[in-house]
């Protein structure tokens, strides 16, 4: 099959087959479609973190047990819940009722929701998906469809056979890091090869500065990637559209770097342009923000077992399988390579068509692996990049891995298909015995080197071994993991030798290791939704009856709703769980609870105390006032825990049980701080969190229990008043005598900057659009 025309290079979808197109739609939905029919089919399947969490449901369930495997079903870190569901869906609904979102109320005593930036408030349209029921998976399918589109486009661009271009399309809307990550991690994967197809185009035409155009490409990538919620991936992700185009301009002729240079940096300054708002928003936030390991060097070596998941996935099992002490592994990984990939990769390093470019990815991906395991010079150097030490590395650059050794099988294959095409031109045994030797040399490198390296992974998943061998959970033994994981990628790559060695398998050579390589990727995306499980009922009376006690108070949980959960519900809640953090509110809780708070995930539970009970619990029992100064006027905990110390406390300070199931007790607390706090002297007649009526006698002083931070305003009968702090931590403000109309507003300081760079970037990008067009058209 030959390679693709290249005509209209610049655009997008020109002359794609429609049956590629119906694939690449099709595929992602197939895959989920048992969830999406979930409801019609017996005992439903669902991975939606409410069930899988147990956040609000009317029984409890282990988090790892429930579907035909244990584990988690396609997502490893619970954020897929707590931050990308819950506060995703709060910003989807204040887009839907016109609101910018600025402010999350729900979440301890109010912080920045935008400003949080992984909650993706301005990752438009896709996070309006996070609205509807189901909305986290229909996110994942649509980037997934997305991811396999610009792959596609960015294959075509590069001018590989059909059949690579397409089985490189569905490699990438089905890599580990959707099959693993698939909540913040994997939102920005979709746009990296839209942000390197951009290079391309500019390659092609910035010629000259008459043809610095089509820039809007690249600042799509880009800006989706810097949009899509999570900055370490986009980050990281942007280094290698950074080397990639440092290579093209290289490439460039002299007269041509110049303009080439120019195109990219506009588009790249589009790129930021677009996403203004946001980058404002979380620039304004972070000096007020406590931001845990990011404000030192991370530097973590990637742990042997790691490795041995990396090219064998589920040789422990699915997601979190085995006993606890297994669990740090999986904490560490950020996806997978598989087996066949590196095999594919190392054949296109052989290969003399982009040779620059291969060696590019080669070192990239050695350099990616180095940082990974700490190696002397290589993690050096990489840190040597400003930021990279301020990210987790060895967790979030397995997109990158995966990309590099992507487009490097790529290029592998489409040698393969270069060669059969010689193979089959070829005229007598001399020219057949070298078209063989071509082939045969790189295989059995590859074969080699993908010997090696199971022996190495083997042994050094030694332990992990040991901890597993006697370990059973679900109808797989740890053993048929182990041994089916090694099984499996002998077979598959014995099979990819065959066909490149066996001269009767010639013709047949690209299909064979096509379709080996994609089977081999959509099985291993599988594995983790046969953890899929029944559908857990939200408990609507345990949430009607809060609505309806807690007023403009707040709730504390101990595992009845998971942290950030009380933004899905319209509850506002102490509970909290993400990074970064308001440093006041940390000190806060440092100082209520004890210096040994977990100040990422703030959910009741952890660390357990030395007597072995929940975090809050002995306080919620003994000293619930300190609970109640913060506005805390309902409790949810678990069926049937024990309090301890209410028997001891006055009558009057003793918490009224109102609502208990099988899952959850709801209390309520005796004496909550008011949301509106005010002298006795005064009438107060809320109206909303940011709207209330006064009638003082005489001036006083509200104080409005609410997280004080730059970019609050107040205006009292339509006048800007001074806010000013109470406690360190909530606001306060003067009262007039008399009666007052007070509304208070959150909008990130410097905003109007924000908004001025959107309005600019939206016109650079009609702009690269635009002189695209017209040099079509000429």
């Amino acid at each position: 099959m030959p390679a693709f025309s290249f005509s209209a290079r610049h655009r997008f979808c020109a002359h794609w087959p429609v049956w590629h197109v119906v694939v690449l739609v099709l595929l992602p939905v197939l895959v989920h479609l048992p969830e999406l029919l979930g409801p019609a089919l017996w005992g439903g399947a669902t991975s939606d973190p409410i069930s899988v969490l147990s956040a609000g449901t009317q029984t409890r369930r282990n988090w790892l047990e429930g579907g035909i495997l244990p584990g988690l079903p396609g997502w490893i870190d619970g954020c897929a819940g707590v931050i990308v569901q819950a506060l995703g869906h709060l910003a989807a609904a204040d887009w839907r009722h016109g609101i910018l979102p600025w402010w999350n109320p729900y979440s301890g005593v109010g912080m920045p929701l935008a400003g949080e930036y992984q909650p993706g408030a301005f990752f438009l349209p896709f996070v309006l998906l996070l609205g509807l029921p189901g909305g986290l998976l229909f996110l994942k399918i649509t980037l997934q469809i997305l991811a396999g589109f610009c792959m596609y486009a960015l294959l075509r661009k590069l001018g590989l056979d059909a059949r690579v271009v397409l089985a490189g399309a569905v490699l990438w809307a089905f890599n580990g890091t959707f099959a693993w990550a698939s909540d913040g991690p994997s939102q920005p994967l979709a746009f990296l090869p839209l942000a390197l197809l951009g290079v391309e185009v500019l390659r092609g035409t910035a010629r000259g500065w008459a043809g610095v155009r089509n820039w809007s490409i690249l600042a799509l990538g880009l800006g989706g990637m810097v949009l899509s919620s999570f900055p370490e991936t986009a980050f990281l992700q942007g280094t290698l559209v950074l080397c990639w185009a440092l290579l093209r301009l290289a490439q460039q002729p002299a007269g041509a770097r110049a303009p080439f240079a120019a195109a990219i940096a506009v588009g790249g300054s589009t790129a930021l342009l677009l996403a203004a708002p946001q980058l404002v928003a979380f620039a304004t936030y972070l000096p007020h923000a406590w931001v845990g390991d990011h404000a030192a060097g991370i530097s973590i070596t990637q742990s042997i077992t790691c490795w041995a998941m990396a090219l064998f996935p589920y040789i422990n099992g699915p997601i979190f399988y085995g006993p606890a002490s297994r669990y740090e592994a999986w904490w560490s990984v950020g996806g997978y390579w598989g087996v066949l990939l590196p095999f594919l990769a190392i054949l296109g390093l052989w290969g003399r068509r982009e040779r620059a470019a291969r060696i590019l990815l080669a070192a990239y991906f050695v350099a990616c692996v180095g940082k990974q395991a700490n190696l002397p010079g290589i993690a050096q150097l990489v840190d040597m990049i400003p930021g990279i030490a301020l990210t987790f590395f060895h967790r979030f650059c397995y997109p990158m891995e995966e990309m590099a050794l992507l487009l490097l099988a790529a290029f592998g294959l489409d040698d393969v298909c270069r060669n059969v095409a010689i193979w089959s031109g070829a005229e007598g045994a001399k020219q057949r015995t070298k078209s063989w030797l071509i082939t045969a040399w790189p295989a059995l490198c590859a074969g080699a080197v993908l010997l090696l390296g199971t022996y190495a992974v083997w042994r050094w998943n030694a332990p992990a071994r040991a901890d597993l061998w006697g370990f059973t959970q679900g109808p797989l033994s740890s053993r048929f993991y182990a041994f089916g994981s090694m099984l499996a990628g002998g077979v598959l790559v014995a099979l990819c030798l065959a066909a490149l060695l066996l001269p009767i398998l010639a013709r047949w050579r690209v299909t064979v290791l096509a379709s080996a390589v994609v089977a081999e990727a959509l099985f291993l995306f599988c594995v983790p939704l046969l953890s899929t499980r029944s559908v857990l009922p939200v408990d609507a009376t345990l949430i009607n009856t809060m609505k309806a006690q807690i007023g403009l108070n707040r709730f504390v949980s101990l595992g009845g709703l998971a942290p950030n959960y009380g933004a899905y519900f319209g509850l506002a809640s102490i509970n909290h769980n993400g990074v970064p953090m308001p440093t006041a509110w940390i000190a806060r809780l440092q100082h209520d609870f004890g210096a040994n708070l977990n100040p990422v995930t703030f959910d009741g539970i952890t660390p357990n105390t030395p007597n072995g009970h929940f975090f809050l619990q002995d306080v919620l029992g003994r000293r619930p006032e300190v609970l109640e100064r913060l506005g805390v006027a309902l409790a949810v905990v678990p069926h049937g825990m024990e309090l301890p110390g209410q028997q001891e406390i006055p009558a009057e300070k003793r918490l009224q049980l109102l609502y208990s199931s099988a899952a959850n007790d709801l209390y309520r607390l005796p004496h909550p701080a008011p949301y509106f706090e005010a002298p006795e002297n005064c009438e107060i007649q809320p109206l909303s969190r940011t709207a209330l009526r006064t009638n003082c006698r005489t001036p006083a002083t509200l104080i409005r229990h609410e997280l004080m931070l730059p970019g609050w305003h107040v205006r009292i009968n339509g006048q800007e008043a001074a806010l000013g702090y109470e406690e360190n931590l909530f606001q306060r403000i003067a009262l007039p005598n008399g009666q007052a109309d007070i509304r208070f507003s959150f909008t990130p300081p410097g905003m109007v900057w924000g908004w001025a760079g959107l309005v600019f970037g939206l016109a650079l990008l009609g702009l690269g659009f635009g002189r695209g067009r017209n040099a079509e058209n000429a």
